[in-house]
């Protein structure tokens, strides 16, 4: 069974968007697109390989320059709070320090079972306890910390 280039596009661009969900970051999707694109060409002109392949390229890239900001606020939304909050993570929160962090120095910490990169403005010996001040603007996930005083 042989199935018509349109077909082909079409299930293609199917299974394509499919793989969003797989493989986040919402730009598969419009590959989708481009796939459906291409089976609207092979729909009237079966024959015309390079067009369906040219119009594919051209309805992604084109939608995904297009589209993909407007989709994002649409659907990922926005998060409220402060600036330097980084999602579940509550500024303020407590840390021991398993290495010491050196000053304006990226180091490692271990925060709810996981290693986070952290930066402090000054040295903070190994076992000090210190807390989640913000976030780097340039880093998103690494923590700015800070010693807790008198503790």
């Amino acid at each position: 069974m042989i199935f018509s280039p349109w077909l082909i596009w079409f299930l293609a661009g199917i299974a394509i968007m499919l793989g969003e969900i797989a493989v986040p970051g919402f730009v598969i999707i419009f590959f989708g697109l481009g796939c459906w694109g291409g089976a609207a060409v092979a729909l009237f002109s079966p024959e015309a390989y390079s067009v369906q392949v040219a119009v594919f390229l051209f309805v992604s890239v084109a939608s995904l320059l297009m589209l993909r900001k407007v989709a994002m606020r649409v659907f990922v939304g926005s998060s409220e709070g402060p600036a330097d909050d980084l999602g579940n993570i509550t500024l303020g929160a407590r840390i021991n320090l398993d290495h010491d962090l050196e000053a304006g120095r990226i180091g490692r910490v271990r925060f709810r079972g996981t290693l986070w990169d952290a930066v402090s403005e000054d040295r903070i010996p190994a076992g000090t306890e210190t807390e989640i001040v913000g976030v780097d603007k340039a880093n998103r996930s690494c923590l700015k910390v800070k010693a807790v005083p008198g503790v």
